[in-house]
């Protein structure tokens, strides 16, 4: 599930925390494939949580991008924030320092999310003007203020981030704010009707193509 969260209208007392905490209810849509078995279709409830920090930087020239790949693995371009239990969720919010550049999210490689209907209206940072269809800027989701999230588990598909550098600018410092709330999740098989209306609904990344 990849989330982005519009910056809140107005205030509420008292405050909603903007992570997952314990005692959460999540329920994972029957969407999920049969690959994530563990979590298609279930309930669940988080029983802990541990909130792990992190940032990368990159420098890149003008008109260049980076691919940001969150899935593990020791390539070069791979973070390796993905769990490797099948009792993991984990929460990740990013947030970018201001600068000339542009944010696609790509699930798996070349899959953009964000993609309209009409033929050709699928965005492409070599051209001059789809390099901003679906683009999210560092406004978007302030590095101070996360507003951009992915919820991963076990064996989930690449999620990437390609960090487009606009072109005006010799070289960009791109600076990702990164902050992973691990979630340990366990199973409730027959939840009750109030723990359904509680949970957190998670919707497989493909349930927003069409």
């Amino acid at each position: 599930m990849i989330e982005l969260r519009p910056e809140p209208l107005a205030e509420v007392r008292p405050p909603v925390p903007k992570y997952l905490q314990e005692g959460y209810f999540v329920r994972f849509t029957d969407k999920w494939p049969s690959t994530m078995g563990h979590v298609a279709g279930k309930f669940f409830q988080i029983d802990k949580t541990n909130q792990v920090p992190y940032v990368r930087r990159y420098i890149l020239p003008t008109a260049d991008f980076r691919d940001v790949d969150l899935s593990n693995g020791q390539g070069a371009f791979q973070e390796s924030l993905y769990p490797i239990n099948n009792s993991s969720l984990f929460e990740i919010s990013f947030g970018w320092k201001l600068g000339n550049y542009v944010i696609h999210t790509y699930v798996p490689a070349e899959r953009h999310v964000s993609s309209l209907e009409f033929a050709g209206m699928t965005p492409l940072v070599t051209d001059v003007n789809r390099r901003f269809l679906g683009a999210r800027k560092p406004d978007d989701s302030p590095y101070d203020d996360h507003r951009f999230f992915v919820y991963v588990v076990k064996d989930l598909e690449p999620v990437i981030l390609r960090h487009y550098v606009l072109p005006g600018v010799a070289f960009e410092k791109a600076v990702m704010g990164i902050f992973v709330n691990k979630c340990h999740i366990v199973e409730i098989r027959n939840p009750s009707d109030e723990q359904l209306r509680k949970a957190k609904v998670l919707e497989y990344h493909e349930s927003i193509r069409w």
